[in-house]
Parts: structure tokens; C-alpha cells; sequence
């Protein structure tokens, strides 16, 4: 049974809700990350993804000159990189570094992959869309990788104030 609330308190029952590390080619060499929580599939065939990334951030600019990025899923150990990633601003430091996270190069981005990720996706920018504040950038992956290790928990946001967890579904058959 449903009771009549405002949107604010029921977007408190969201969790557990996915997050995404995505990695940025820097022009002239090196390379950006940002943790983005707004995140979903938008297509099957061909493979998008579709990321709310705001106007300001250093990412959707580097999105919108090398037009490819990756996506990157945690894996529940990286609860810290991923708070640090999402919590500074890639102009103002190299946030890869900073945090340790270890990299490994793509097959046909010039953004890296994350060597601990659950599994990385290589995107060729399609669109970006306004439907309302937040940008929405729509990307085509155009490779996949996963972690060699399969036991791998992905970590998510599971509450307020960036409480994060891993988490797996189980898998039948």
C-alpha cells in the first residue's frame, strides 16, 4: 500500500544505487577520473550508457573535446579511491595519481582502463541531452573488459552521506 509523500523523501528509499568511476584522456597526455552516481543502460543493441555529469565538471568538458571515455565498475574494496574521486576536482589535481588507483591502457580509447574494476567499458561519445538541469551524456561502448578474478563484489552506493558496500546478485544456474 503506497501513502502520498514529496519526492525528496521517497528518493531516500532509492539505495542500493549503482556508482560508476569514468576515465577522461587529458589532452597532451595523462588522464582524469570522476565517480558519477547518475547512471544507467540506455541501450541493448547497440551497448549505451548513459551518465548525468554536470555542466562544471572537469570530465563533461573532457567528454566534449576527445568525444570517448570509459566505464568503470568499483570493485568493493575501492570504497576510498572512489570517495576521493568524487569528492575533488580533476582541475585542481591529478586525481589518479593521488589516489593509487592503477590503470591499464584501452584498445580503442585513449582514456584508461581501471586494472581493479569489475569490468571496464570503452564509449564513443553519441549525444549529450538536456532534459532538464544535468547534462546527459549518451556513449556507445565499443569494448568490454572484465576482471580475471569473478568473485569480485561491485561496490555500490547503499545510503546517504556516500555510505558504500559491496554487492553481488546471485546467480542461478
Amino acid at each position: 500500500m503506497q501513502k502520498k509523500t514529496n519526492i525528496q523523501k521517497a528518493l531516500k528509499r532509492k539505495y542500493p544505487e549503482q556508482i560508476v568511476l569514468v576515465t577522461t584522456a587529458v589532452p597532451g597526455g595523462g588522464a582524469n577520473i570522476m565517480a558519477v552516481g547518475w547512471t544507467a543502460i540506455a541501450s541493448e543493441e547497440p551497448c549505451m550508457f548513459m551518465l548525468g555529469i554536470d555542466d562544471g565538471a572537469y570530465t563533461y568538458q573532457l567528454i566534449r573535446k576527445t568525444k570517448e571515455f570509459v566505464v568503470a565498475f568499483p570493485n568493493e574494496k575501492m570504497r576510498r579511491e572512489v570517495l576521493f574521486a568524487g569528492t575533488r576536482h580533476g582541475q585542481h589535481c591529478d586525481k589518479i595519481a593521488a589516489s593509487g588507483l592503477r590503470l591499464q591502457k584501452a584498445g580503442k580509447v585513449r582514456a584508461p582502463l581501471l586494472a581493479d574494476a569489475v569490468a571496464n567499458f570503452e564509449c564513443k561519445l553519441v549525444r549529450v541531452y538536456r532534459p532538464g538541469d544535468c547534462p546527459l551524456v549518451v556513449g556507445e561502448v565499443v569494448a568490454a573488459h572484465e576482471n580475471k578474478n569473478a568473485g569480485l563484489k561491485r561496490l555500490y552506493t547503499v545510503g546517504a552521506g556516500y555510505k558504500m558496500a559491496g554487492v553481488r546478485a546471485r546467480m542461478k544456474g
